[in-house]
């Protein structure tokens, strides 16, 4: 096993690691989210069933508490109605309440403090002329009452009938102090409010609370009510505080009816987290598997790749870019910021064409890299070239590609320098062989005329006594003129061959100057037209100039070369017809038409016929075949003037040539 695939079969081995974790971690998350909901909805339900016998208890506290104040009422109706009545009427009136409340366990009347009067007799004679002065913390509460002609309420206190009674004591004004008291059963008054109700659901119980808050006797219900943690109520009667309780009769009820649905409704949350985690994990490995492709396409290609995000911080490179920094490759790493690395590497001299110029040539490559969307070309210090070419990505960021070019540029340098010893070239030809050819022709042209010379003059006198001989002179005379002729026009044709070569020289390597000036074209075409006519009337051919006033900006040589080489070149290749030359201003523009009626352009030839050393087939048919430099050298003027030509032919038919120029040259726009 190499060490890439124990990599590999490292990474896997975690990989399973970290999936059961998370597996392990749901379950223990589901367990746990089960008991805890379970806890807080039995807490919810426990403390809702509580708080609703809390209602119940709060319930029978409210109705003691005005039946409490009912019976008050009672007690000082029946304390006023005592001070007026006899004794008699006592018995009468005490027996009636008592009838109609069964919690009235007697009611009794005292005068100057001695209990003179009791309902019932019988069961209660042992407690008349009960003196309340001998029984201080009695007199207390029967002062109370004539001091405050208020209802007293004594107890809850243990009375001698064996139960827990409550005295209602209320006075009414006069010399005897005449007091009223009521003595209740209290375990019954509690029935009465409601506590004892529905003994086989709830079990209530009552007690006193004592003055220092410790819990003091039982006064209704059993003890076993306090140990099973009842809610509970406080009431005050007088001076004593009576604490309620209440709890369900079989204890408190858990309600777990919830946990079939909590436990199914956990179990489906977990499923779905597992299958939540295992679609995360395939798109996690598709992912990984797809950024390692990426990774190793990007590695595989032979050019520089970068990436930047939207802050232009980069996200990701391959070792060929890194390999073209080596100055810089400490600080090409993730999230470096591309200024950041680009000043590092001129500070380290890793671009020579910044060296003196560093902030200048720093800020217009930010630049270049700002609106991404071209190509530009820089040299590294250790003279290699590369390409620089760079796009805007659709979130913002910037993608770059670097290619070594070094190749490419040193053959570009070579194929440069072969051009400048081609141009160099040529403009020495220009002399070499314009001078001696135009000499030549020069020669030629006194060949043409040789009656100018005095020694053919001479030669001509002496002869003139001899016709014969001064006939053979003239045969020989027309021999030399007609040879001189057909040389000057070979001449002629080889001098015209040089200049297009020489002026396609030019205009490749950018060497044309133009000299713009405002010209009448129209009178510039009227001036062709007449010197080209004879040469059109020689071939039978009508030439027709129809112009019309029309000024542009444009070098006069050039202007005049332009359309000189378009109207030869619709008299050489029409045999029969008419060349019609036509001007048109309109809009700002200058249309120039040269039309013919020659032999027209194959339809596959029309895209072809400005390159250089392009000609018509079958074009020339007098044995005198051009460089194939005239249309190519005619568009690269017509451009350079800021125009457009244009052609359109008829095969068989004719051709027309327009040529549109702006008014005014580009440079003065």
């Amino acid at each position: 096993m190499n060490k890439s695939q124990e990599m590999l079969s490292q990474r896997k081995r975690r990989h399973k690691r970290t999936i059961t974790l998370i597996y392990a971690a749901i379950v223990l998350l589901g367990v746990l989210s089960v008991a805890f909901m379970d806890r807080f909805i039995v807490a919810q339900k426990f403390e809702a069933e509580r708080a609703s016998v809390q209602r119940s208890l709060n319930s029978i506290r409210f109705r003691l508490e005005r039946l409490i104040d009912s019976y008050s009422h009672m007690s000082r109706s029946l304390a006023i109605a005592q001070s007026f009545e006899a004794d008699t009427e006592f018995q009468k009136l005490a027996g009636l309440l008592r009838n109609n409340n069964p919690s009235v366990i007697n009611i009794a009347r005292s005068k100057d403090f001695i209990i003179t009067d009791v309902h019932p007799i019988e069961p209660n004679r042992q407690i008349l002329g009960h003196d309340y002065r001998d029984h201080p913390d009695q007199l207390k509460s029967v002062q109370a009452a004539l001091d405050t002609r208020e209802t007293v309420i004594v107890g809850p206190t243990p009375l001698f009938q064996g139960v827990f009674g409550l005295l209602l004591r209320n006075a009414q004004p006069g010399q005897d102090n005449v007091v009223g008291n009521i003595v209740l059963d209290f375990e019954r008054v509690l029935r009465e409010a409601g506590m004892g109700a529905e003994p086989t659901v709830f079990m209530s119980s009552a007690r006193i609370i004592g003055d220092d808050g410790a819990d003091g006797p039982l006064v209704f219900g059993k003890p076993s009510v306090w140990d099973a943690d009842p809610v509970r109520a406080e009431v005050t009667l007088g001076g004593t505080v009576v604490e309620l309780a209440k709890t369900p009769t079989d204890g408190w009820h858990i309600d777990t009816s919830h946990r079939f649905i909590l436990v199914l409704t956990t179990a489906v949350l977990v499923l779905i987290a597992f299958l939540g985690v295992n679609y995360a994990r395939r798109l996690i490995i598709e992912r990984a598997e797809a950024r390692r492709q990426l990774l190793n396409a990007i590695e595989s290609i032979h050019d520089g790749f970068v990436l930047f995000d939207r802050n232009d911080r980069m996200i990701l490179c391959n070792e060929r870019y890194r390999g073209f920094f080596e100055t810089s490759k400490d600080v090409i790493v993730p999230g470096a910021r591309f200024e950041d690395i680009l000043r590092h590497g001129v500070r380290h001299g890793q671009y020579p064409e910044a060296i003196g110029r560093e902030e200048d040539w720093i800020a217009k490559r930010m630049e270049l890299h700002a609106n991404s969307h071209g190509q530009t070309e820089t040299e590294l210090s250790d003279g290699r070239w590369i390409k620089v070419s760079e796009a805007r990505t659709s979130q913002g960021g910037t993608v770059g590609i670097r290619t070594d070019i070094t190749e490419l540029k040193k053959a570009l340098q070579t194929a440069e320098q072969a051009v400048r010893s081609k141009s160099e070239f040529i403009n020495n030809m220009n002399h070499e062989l314009r001078a001696p050819l135009s000499v030549v022709l020069g020669y030629i042209a006194f060949l043409r005329k040789v009656e100018i010379y005095p020694q053919y003059k001479a030669l001509r006198n002496a002869l003139e006594s001899n016709p014969q001989h001064l006939k053979l002179l003239q045969e020989f005379t027309d021999v030399i003129v007609e040879q001189a002729t057909k040389s000057e026009s070979s001449g002629k044709h080889l001098l015209g061959l040089i200049n297009s070569v020489l002026d396609w020289a030019k205009l490749s390597t950018g060497n044309v100057t133009l000299n713009p000036q405002k010209i009448d074209m129209d009178k510039l075409l009227n001036t062709l037209g007449e010197e080209l006519g004879p040469v059109a009337a020689d071939k039978g051919l009508n030439l027709e100039v129809t112009v019309e006033p029309a000024p542009v900006e444009g070098d006069p040589l050039r202007m005049r070369q332009i359309f000189m080489n378009l109207i030869n070149n619709a008299i050489k290749f029409t045999e029969f017809g008419a060349i019609k030359i036509s001007l048109e201003e309109q809009d700002g523009t200058v249309t120039v038409a040269v039309e013919d009626t020659g032999q027209g352009i194959p339809d596959d030839q029309l895209e072809l016929i400005f390159n250089r050393f392009i000609q018509v087939d079958n074009a020339q048919k007098d044995g005198q075949a051009g460089t194939g430099l005239g249309l190519a050298i005619t568009k690269n003027l017509v451009e350079l003037h800021g125009g457009h030509i244009s052609v359109s032919s008829t095969f068989g038919q004719g051709s027309r040539f327009q040529v549109v120029f702006p008014d005014q040259f580009p440079s003065q726009k």
